[in-house]
């Protein structure tokens, strides 16, 4: 079954660490527009639950992914990460790129839709969750 935007599930913990991101990125630096969009489906769109109580197909920061990308059909395994852990040759992505904005909060079998910073629109088909850290009991990272 395929949900288009399923409305975003996001841990308390995750929650609070988006909100602290805008403490420590200085305004108008590179991903101040993208944290303050993230802010916005955190504040406005997400069902902000227990990290305890997270489902364990639901994508949160430190989940191990598997999408394919709507338009080309490429597949891509990556790691959802805070922006300084991000590293785009381990295939670690930042939760304030587009892709990993677009996948936070989703779960597998969920298309989520994305504008590319060319203005571009994409979806990307969740396909596998290979790894959530909630799941194997790690609520603290």
């Amino acid at each position: 079954m395929s949900r288009l935007d399923a409305f975003p599930v996001i841990t308390d913990l995750d929650a609070v660490r988006i909100q602290q991101l805008g403490n420590r990125l200085p305004r108008g630096s590179d991903g101040f527009e993208a944290l303050n969009e993230l802010l916005s489906k955190v504040r406005n769109e997400a069902d902000i639950v227990p990290s305890r109580r997270v489902r364990p197909d639901v994508i949160t920061v430190n989940s191990e992914v598997t999408y394919r990308d709507g338009l080309d059909g490429s597949e891509h395994r990556v790691t959802l990460v805070y922006p300084d852990e991000a590293s785009i040759p381990d295939g670690r992505i930042s939760v304030l790129s587009p892709v990993g904005r677009a996948l936070l909060g989703q779960c597998v079998g969920c298309v989520a839709s994305l504008e590319l910073p060319d203005g571009a629109l994409r979806e990307i088909h969740v396909l596998e969750l290979h790894y959530q850290p909630e799941a194997s009991g790690e609520f603290t990272r």
